[in-house]
């Protein structure tokens, strides 16, 4: 029988310099700091699920947001696949840095256009989008691949505000993702650009798409959620599988967290 811990053994347990704790890891992760062409640093962090892949391999979440999101939607993941049956992927994150840099590596660039006066972003450089999105393509997903069993036909994007709108612009100008997932996309950012987009996709594009939006949420243009009801609603006639999910009180931080569950779903229900 295990011998029991006595209350002063307890205490000075709790009492211990807590600079002498071991910090809590996940397990079946890794990170990686990849250089850009131009020498920036990105974070990649990756995580995996127990066991061996099934024969075409396993989905992908590729998640712009890096840190923030990652350790979440790793367990989101784990957990829906214990209680829901779901199945499990690879996850990975990227973190681009500061805030200019994700900017700069979000946004489409549109000649002539600056973000409005009086958000945080504005004056920042924007204009980067095909630079980075071409990086994820040739250089991050071949290094997941070379150690991962990945599904090419099951990957999906998802990003929150200035990532939510790269994940739609990839959708409306390439063909690299099954599954798009946008959280609160910034659809004003352009001054019309996306749907311009939209317009000239190629008309048998038909990728699975999940929007979704805070209904406290405020752009230069105001309530984004109709925006996106209705672009869901234009792909849904395409015969695409689409949906739109409202996110009650929810404002611009918190939407992410609070749509995971339908983004870890979405990118692994098969």
């Amino acid at each position: 029988m295990q011998p029991i811990l006595g209350i002063s053994a307890l205490l000075s347990m709790l009492s211990a310099d807590p600079f002498d704790a071991a910090p809590w890891a996940l397990p079946r992760s890794d990170m990686q700091e990849i250089p850009a062409p131009d020498g920036h640093l990105y974070r990649i962090l990756v995580s995996w699920p127990e066991g061996e892949p099934p024969a075409q391999g396993w989905p992908v979440l590729w998640l712009l947001g890096g840190e923030d999101d990652f350790a979440i939607a790793t367990m989101t993941a784990r957990r829906l696949a214990r209680s829901e049956g779901i199945a499990e992927g690879v996850i990975v994150t990227i973190e681009s840095g500061s805030l200019e840099r994700r900017i700069a590596d979000y946004t489409p660039a549109v000649p002539g256009y600056a973000i409005p006066k009086g958000f945080p972003a504005s004056g920042v450089p924007t204009g980067g989008a095909e630079r980075f999105l071409d990086l994820i393509e040739e250089t991050f997903r071949p290094l997941v691949e070379g150690r991962w069993h990945l599904d090419p036909a099951q990957q999906t994007l998802a990003g929150h505000n200035f990532g939510g709108l790269l994940a739609l612009h990839s959708l409306f100008t390439r063909r690299c993702y099954s599954t798009i997932v946008a959280v609160n996309p910034s659809l004003w950012f352009g001054g019309g650009m996306l749907e311009a987009q939209e317009r000239k996709a190629d008309p048998t594009l038909k990728a699975r798409l999940l929007i979704a939006s805070g209904t406290a949420e405020r752009g230069p243009d105001g309530c984004s959620g109709a925006a996106g009801e209705a672009l869901v609603a234009r792909w849904q006639n395409r015969g695409a599988q689409a949906r739109y999910l409202a996110l009650r009180g929810r404002g611009h931080g918190s939407p992410m967290f609070a749509a995971m569950t339908a983004t870890v779903a979405t990118a692994f229900a098969g």
